[in-house]
């Protein structure tokens, strides 16, 4: 139950990334430059992303290094965010087990 939810998530996140690029680079050629709003719009999507699959994973089973290998040591998630993510799945998980019993 969860782990659908989740997977569902991560593929609007994705729509909207490639959607923000998208306006980003229209933005650019019609005016010639960049304007930072876009830039932090797409990094906030991707933030969440990244945090998303990483929950995600773990809650299907998968250790870290096997999610992020090349992870740099400057890059690590914010493990808070992804303790909180799963951890709201995995009470919606147990509320439908238990209104399913």
């Amino acid at each position: 139950m969860s782990t659908k939810e989740l997977k569902l998530q991560l593929k609007a996140l994705a729509e909207q990334i490639a959607t923000a690029k998208n306006e980003c680079k229209n933005y650019q050629r019609e005016h010639g430059g960049w304007d930072g709003g876009h830039y932090r719009t797409i990094e906030l999507l991707k933030y969440d992303y990244r945090h998303t699959h990483i929950a995600y994973c773990q809650l299907r089973g998968r250790k870290y290094e096997e999610i992020e290998r090349h992870c740099g040591d400057n890059n690590h998630p914010n493990w808070t965010h992804v303790k909180e993510i799963m951890d709201a799945h995995q009470e919606k998980a147990a509320e439908a087990v238990c209104l399913g019993a």
